[in-house]
């Protein structure tokens, strides 16, 4: 595997780059975590930014959370460098006396000649485009596309006790992302809500059974069975409270847009790395557009 280019030191008088020598990353040792550290403004996010280009050049397949919308920059890639490709992202509000075009010729320049330094050009560019897809996943939302955060309920194939444990920890996923969207803790263990819903999911799939959430909060109301570990449910979880968690879930699904978190791509992290044919992809979670509640979600 190539290593990756970094840049290189510059002339802390002149600013400009010292052609003799350049930064090179060995990317075998990228085996564990990693922090960029640096002030505001030093160049962190472009330097993350690299990193993940030089990943996706050596098919180096990246799963990027974006919380602030930096990332989705990794789409703006235009192997021609033309005014043209720059001008549906040229900001209307341009400065007095220049046109959206005369702003976007300007930037094609300065893509250009800045890459042009350090010795690269629209072929690197394609490069990156020809070795990586692309996709801007949007929970909660169609701007880009959509993510199923939420999961689905129908029984997965195959018998239950054959697969228990994987399928337990996709209805715990399942589990902990519905009532994280309604503010609720999800802990497995010292929840009531997680327990209670994860144990009818674990029923109706254990009995192949179809289910929905129309369903679900009907056994939530009138739970199929009659005790939760050793406790009777009415003692574990009495009906007034099952009650309230009832109508806080059909609140989140009567609200507007809901649809949304359980629409869309899955999150099933092979295809959001891979595609059909092999090819790493770039998949950026954009959050930037989600409340602090809404990300902090399980």
């Amino acid at each position: 595997m190539p290593n990756f280019y970094l840049g290189g030191p510059v002339d802390p008088e002149t600013g400009n780059r010292i052609e003799s020598e350049s930064t090179l990353y060995d990317p075998t040792d990228l085996t564990t975590h990693g922090v960029i550290v640096g002030m505001t403004g030093s160049g962190k996010t472009g330097l993350g930014i690299i990193y993940l280009e030089e990943a996706l050049r050596s098919g180096i397949p990246t799963l990027i959370l974006d919380p602030k919308g930096d990332m989705t920059n990794l789409l703006l890639t235009f192997p021609g460098l033309a005014p043209a490709d720059f001008e549906p992202w040229i900001d209307p509000a341009v400065p007095t006396g220049k046109t959206v075009a005369i702003v976007a010729e300007e930037t094609a320049a300065l893509w250009s000649d800045g890459l042009a330094t350090w010795g690269l050009g629209g072929s690197d560019i394609r490069d990156l485009r020809n070795h990586a897809g692309f996709t801007i996943y949007t929970p909660g939302s169609t701007a880009g596309t959509p993510l199923n955060l939420v999961g689905s309920l129908a029984a997965p194939d195959g018998s239950f006790d054959d697969h228990t444990e994987a399928f337990r920890d996709e209805i715990q996923g399942f589990t902990a992302g519905l009532l994280g969207l309604v503010g609720i803790n999800a802990d497995p263990i010292s929840s009531r809500e997680n327990i209670l819903i994860a144990n009818l999911v674990e029923r109706a799939w254990r009995d192949g059974q179809m289910l929905t959430m129309e369903t679900l909060l009907g056994w939530i109301q009138r739970p199929p069975m009659r005790k939760l570990g050793v406790f009777d449910i009415e003692t574990f979880f009495p009906s007034h409270d099952r009650l309230a968690l009832a109508m806080k879930l059909n609140g989140l699904l009567a609200s507007p847009g809901f649809d949304t978190w359980m629409s869309g791509a899955p999150v099933y992290i092979p295809s959001m790395l891979w595609d059909e044919d092999g090819r790493p992809q770039a998949a950026v979670v954009y959050l930037a557009h989600l409340s602090d509640e809404e990300r902090s979600s399980p």
